[in-house]
Order: structure tokens, then sequence, then C-alpha cells
């Protein structure tokens, strides 16, 4: 539909499906500290022990991340990431309903899981295969999703919250996730395969490759030879500092 009105590329209606995915995720899963105090009022809890919520969700997320990579690569991503926002969606339905600390960690698990189904572990793939001359402005486009949504669903949090209570605050957020962002990503994330128009589908010829990069980008390579070159080193461990 966008397509056809404003003679957009399917690959930015892509961006944009992947934009409002990171949006709902990342809005919601940074909503915790906005918790924290109600939590810690009403079931009398101390902080640590919500916090390991928290470092509950991030440890399974860290974990499951080359998961998330494996199930993008083999089966469809838009299926695996939108599953990921409903199973997110779901935790957070069940978190506002928890009654228990026990119920509060595994609840925070499955959030984690979820989250980790839609992130740019899966979602990545969808913007790389539609773009090769402008990928990067593509995939900071889409990323920036995050932002947005740190900054609008935090305060929209926050002030649910304050007029209704923090059981409200989860079921709205849960609303938002699976009544607003899967159907909307589901119809944005529908367009048609193929790169960007304009863009040769691999620029990079092997034959005029780097030193420092000795493969055409475009072709791909297996994670047997990934993890044989500097590169994949460097940056793997760059995430850990």
């Amino acid at each position: 539909m966008l397509k056809r009105r404003f003679n957009i590329h399917p690959g930015w209606i892509v961006v944009i499906g992947v934009a409002v995915i990171l949006f709902g995720t990342a809005g919601s899963r940074f909503s915790f500290g906005v918790f924290l105090k109600p939590l810690t009022d009403d079931f009398g809890w101390s902080r640590g022990s919500l916090s390991g919520a928290l470092a509950i969700a991030g440890l399974s997320t860290g974990l499951l991340r080359p998961f998330a990579g494996w199930f993008a690569d083999r089966f469809d991503p838009v299926r695996v990431a939108l599953a990921g926002v409903a199973l997110g969606g779901v935790a957070l339905l069940g978190l506002s309903r928890v009654q228990s600390l026990w119920q509060l960690y595994a609840l925070f698990m499955i959030m984690g899981i979820g989250f980790t189904l839609a992130s740019p572990a899966t979602l990545t793939k969808l913007v790389s295969a539609r773009f090769t001359r402008r990928r990067g402005l593509a995939l900071s486009l889409a990323g920036s999703g995050s932002a947005v949504g740190e900054t609008a669903l935090v305060p929209l949090s926050a002030v649910i919250l304050v007029l209704s209570g923090w059981r409200s605050a989860y079921m709205v957020l849960a609303a938002i996730l699976i009544l607003v962002i899967v159907p909307l990503a589901f119809m944005l994330l529908r367009a048609r395969p193929g790169i960007e128009e304009g863009e040769a589908p691999a620029e990079v010829s092997k034959t005029k490759t780097t030193s420092a990069c000795a493969w055409a980008p475009d072709d791909g390579m297996s994670l047997r030879e990934a993890v044989k070159t500097p590169i994949f080193w460097a940056l793997t461990a760059g995430f850990f500092t």
C-alpha cells in the first residue's frame, strides 16, 4: 500500500517495519526502572531481588542470541521476529498479574527469550538482504526505533502507573506489543524481497578485495569461514567491552 501510494521502494518499507518492532521491544524492556519502586512497595521485595529478574532477562538474551541468528537463517526471519514480539507481549501481560517473586523471574526469562527473537540478531538480516550501497543508512534508520521507543514508552509507562497503577501499565505495554506492533510490523514486513533499486547485487568482486577483508560482502561466508577472520573476533570482543 505504501509503495503504491507514495512510490516507496519495498526495502525502505522493511526498514520502517524493523524500526516499529525495535520501538516496541526496546521501550518495553527499558521501562523496568519505572516499576521498581511500586513493586518494592507492594510486595516488600528488595531492590536486589528485583534486579535479579532483569539480570535473568539479560542472561537469557546473551545466551540465546546465537540461536536467534540460527533461527533467522533457517526459518523466515519475519515470523521469528513477530513470534518474539508476541511472546514478549504475553510475558508483559503475565507481569500485570504477578503475585510472587518466582513468577516475576519466570516471566522476565520468557520476555528475554521473546525480545531476543525480535532483536537485531534477527532483524538485521531483513534489512541487509535489501540494501547494498546504502546498507549503513538503512540499518541506522531501522535501529533508531529503539531510541524512539525508549523515549516514548518509558514516560508513557510512568504516566499510566501514576494514574492507574503498575498492573495497568504492564497491561498497556502488552496491548501495544500484541495489538499494535505485531499487526503493523506484519503488514510492513510483507514487502517483496529484492535489493534497493539502482544497486548492483554485488558491487565488490572477489578479485578486487582488500587484504583486510578478503571476501565479497554480498556473497557472504559460513560461520566456519568467519571465525578464521580477525575482524570477526575484533567485533565480538567489542560487545564485551
